[in-house]
């Protein structure tokens, strides 16, 4: 994919594509691969599991006590065991932050977090705002 390279919705719709530019950021590891993985959940629409009841977020903890808000490319990155115990909410990026930055103690965004995670500290999280779109103008 190069720069000026295009996104369907329906290269989007079953989180496929962002599993995919996921993968290849974590094995490369380069600025263009990230950019990539950011424009792409600027388009996406993401899985936040919520608490039942409450309808807070469960928050993922790292080994230093940071958290993360869990956000999912698809129902096939979220263990079934997992799922079972929270309401499953799709919401796209800025609903995301929105509840990233209400959410006490949040650190950031967790993609993917009991597989593959990738984790995005808030300020990287945030800077998704300013990626550009690469979704096709009025794609199916």
């Amino acid at each position: 994919m190069n720069n000026d390279s295009r996104v369907t919705e329906n290269l989007l719709k079953d989180g496929s594509t962002l599993v995919f530019l996921k993968k290849r950021y974590l094995s490369k590891e380069t600025k263009e691969q990230l950019d990539w993985v950011l424009s792409c959940m600027k388009d996406s629409i993401l899985i936040v599991p919520t608490l039942p009841g409450s309808g807070k977020p469960d928050m993922l903890e790292r080994d230093d006590g940071a958290r993360f808000l869990p956000v999912f490319s698809n129902m096939g990155e979220i263990p079934a065991d997992y799922a079972d115990e929270f309401i499953l909410k799709e919401m796209d990026i800025e609903a995301c932050l929105e509840l990233m930055r209400g959410t006490e103690g949040c650190r950031g965004l967790a993609l993917d977090g009991l597989t593959e995670p990738l984790v995005l500290e808030s300020n990287l999280a945030e800077s998704i705002r300013t990626k550009p779109s690469r979704k096709e103008e009025g794609s199916v």
